[in-house]
Order: structure tokens, then C-alpha cells, then sequence
């Protein structure tokens, strides 16, 4: 099955840290192996130490400046920037601004699976 969506079609959801949009997911188009959402980090918000056991996670900024943490590295994010979280890899992504928000699109596969709070 193929479907063409607007992102614009698609509303915002609230969550801790700001603003997230599942395009592609189960509940969307009928994905069943990934997940594809924009994701915006409200200004000066942090998505809390985390992991998922079974799923892995792409990250690609689109604007804005962040932190990404993982257990081997802390850096800095902006445009450009891609994420590569392993399964059940603890991960927090930081934004470090007070007036922007940090937006990027968030690939997670399979599309369903646990967030557990570190």
C-alpha cells in the first residue's frame, strides 16, 4: 500500500518537551517495520535520559541548536546534524536555546516499542 501525505495535514501532538508529528506509523498509513515524525524541542526543554530496548533511532536536525547525549559522546547539534541511536542505547537530546525551537525528523524502527526513563 502507498499513500501521499501533507505533513501539513497532520497536527502536532503536545508532549514533555514539545511538539512531535508521527507522519509514517502504524496508526497513519499502515507502516509496520518504521515510524517517521518532526519532533520539536521547545526552546530551553530537554527530552529526559532514555532508551529504547528494541528499536532504533535516527535523528536528523533540521534547525535550531541542541545537545545530543549519548554514553560515549556529548555534543553539540544543529543543521545538518544525524543521530544514530542503537536499541536500548540511553540517549537525551538537550535544547540549549531560549528562543528557538531545536526541529528535527525522528526515524524509529520497528514503529512500536517502550521508552524507558534512565
Amino acid at each position: 500500500m502507498a499513500k501521499i501525505l501533507m505533513e501539513a495535514d497532520i497536527e502536532f501532538e503536545k508532549v514533555e518537551w514539545g511538539l512531535t508529528k508521527e507522519l509514517i506509523a502504524p496508526h497513519t498509513v499502515g507502516a509496520k517495520n518504521i515510524k517517521v515524525k518532526i519532533t520539536e524541542w521547545l526552546p530551553g526543554h530537554i527530552h529526559q535520559r532514555h532508551h529504547h530496548p528494541d528499536q532504533e533511532e535516527v535523528i536528523y536536525i533540521l534547525s535550531g541548536k541542541g545537545i545530543a547525549e549519548t554514553n560515549e559522546e556529548k555534543r553539540e547539534i544543529g543543521p545538518g546534524s544525524i543521530l544514530f541511536v542503537g536499541a536500548g542505547e540511553p540517549h537525551t537530546t538537550y535544547n540549549i536555546s531560549d528562543t528557538e525551537s531545536l526541529r528535527g525528523i525522528v526515524i524509529k524502527s520497528p514503529p512500536e516499542d517502550e521508552e524507558i526513563r534512565i
